[in-house]
């Protein structure tokens, strides 16, 4: 395995800086579960702070990325949690971040969560972290946390999966099949961009609650037949400024339900967080998780924010975090 030689582990190692960046190249045995080889077989991995701490992985939805605890402007999706003095505290961890496959122009298709728990691996072996301290993921980074936990378990101490069930329901199966063939339609149309907006508009609907968006919209009709009510407005911005090529959306939402772990082969201490009003991860199936592991525990939480709990009640889902992270 090699490293790009732009930076290396070393680097990140001894330069004064907030993070860096690793490409690490995998390896050429690695394969899919599929048994597909990837062409172009390289995982991004950005590193804040010192690699000499403890090393917390952290992941987020399909739309997250390596990019965790960057400046607003920076966009780092997770900043309010990941900061100095945060939950997930920058001066006493190291985190780890990392693009979910497929790279962009990649054409294998089918990737699942333990293909990314296998390459998150070798990312580990090239920074020579043999044991992070945790992995901490929300959503689809939650599902590759308990894949890698699972496959890997004495690669990792400690897991936190947020709104992240062991196994898809099929009432979100029937919801992202719907946003595939969407853009599968659009596809067959040269309009993969338009596609992609509204499969992305149908997905925030999923995101959020119905009592949400009765407090935020109002249900006025426009001054002519077809014109956008004010909630449509907001799903048509959100869809157009969606950036993510048509590919790469089918690939991660297939990744998303092909998931699948065993609960009672987990070994390692749980930490389980679900929203009560999560709409993709119903609460009765994390609970049912959490039950299983033999380690786990189970904290429920009521949020107007549905599957987005994660990203909007960072000041309640905080602090269980950071308890769990601390406990001996």
């Amino acid at each position: 395995m090699s490293v790009s030689t732009k930076e290396t582990s070393d680097d990140c190692t001894q330069k004064a800086q907030a993070f860096c960046d690793v490409t690490v190249f995998l390896p050429k045995e690695f394969t899919l579960d599929s048994g597909e080889s990837l062409s172009r077989p390289e995982l991004r991995v950005r590193v804040y702070g010192d690699l000499e701490k403890p090393a917390v992985v952290v992941t987020g939805g399909i739309s997250a990325g390596r990019k965790v605890a960057d400046a607003k402007d920076g966009k780092g999706w997770w900043r309010d949690l990941v900061h100095s003095g945060g939950a997930v505290d920058l001066e006493q961890f190291c985190v780890i971040g990392f693009d979910f496959l497929p790279n962009a122009g990649e054409t294998a298709r089918t990737i699942t969560t333990a293909d990314h728990a296998k390459a998150l691996v070798d990312a580990l072996n090239v920074l020579e972290i043999e044991k992070v301290h945790a992995f901490v993921g929300a959503s689809y980074g939650g599902m590759i946390g308990l894949a890698f936990a699972q496959h890997f378990p004495d690669r990792v101490e400690k897991l936190c999966a947020i709104s992240a069930p062991g196994r898809p329901h099929p009432s979100a199966t029937a919801l992202r099949g719907i946003q595939r063939r969407i853009i599968e339609f659009s596809l067959k149309h040269n309009d993969p961009e338009a596609g992609v907006a509204l499969a992305r508009q149908l997905a925030m609907v999923t995101y959020r609650t119905a009592e949400e968006f009765g407090e935020r919209f109002e249900s006025a009709a426009g001054e002519a037949a077809g014109d956008p009510y004010d909630v449509c407005e907001y799903l048509i911005s959100r869809g157009n400024a969606y950036d993510m090529e048509a590919a790469r959306y089918l690939t991660l939402s297939d990744s998303i339900d092909r998931h699948r772990v065993d609960a009672e082969k987990l070994e390692v201490e749980t930490l389980i967080l679900a929203a009560t009003s999560d709409r993709l991860a119903p609460i009765e199936d994390l609970r049912r998780l959490a039950g299983d592991i033999a380690k786990g525990k189970f904290v429920e939480i009521d949020s107007l924010y549905g599957h987005d709990t994660f990203l909007k009640e960072v000041s309640v889902i905080g602090p269980h975090i950071h308890s769990f992270l601390e406990e001996k």
